[in-house]
């Protein structure tokens, strides 16, 4: 995989999560102020696996040509890493707010 290929999958994929992030944020849970308190450490929490998922982003796109292929590796790694983690992080989320509606 290319360094622009990386970075495009990178940002195509913070760019996804931020959009379901701030529609979250946007509804309205007429729950419990427990359920809400719930809810927004879950949404804390994803924004800031997000952060570091942008870091991680910053750094493939600020990796130098020259040193591309020496980093390439540990980049696609630790970016594998981070979207793992986001995806978990959602997929946590959302289980949370369903149990609400349920």
């Amino acid at each position: 995989m290319t360094k622009e290929e990386l970075l495009s999958k990178t940002q195509d994929s913070i760019d996804k999560l931020e959009a379901k992030l701030k529609s979250l944020k946007e509804k309205r849970i007429d729950e419990s102020q427990k359920a809400i308190d719930h809810v927004r450490a879950a949404i804390d929490d994803l924004e800031e696996k997000l952060a570091k998922a942008k870091a991680k982003a910053k750094e493939i796109a600020e990796a130098g040509d020259d040193t591309w292929d020496e980093m390439k590796e540990s980049l696609e790694s630790g970016w594998n890493e981070a979207s793992s983690k986001l995806e978990e992080s959602w997929n946590s989320l959302t289980s949370t707010v369903k149990s609400f509606f349920s």
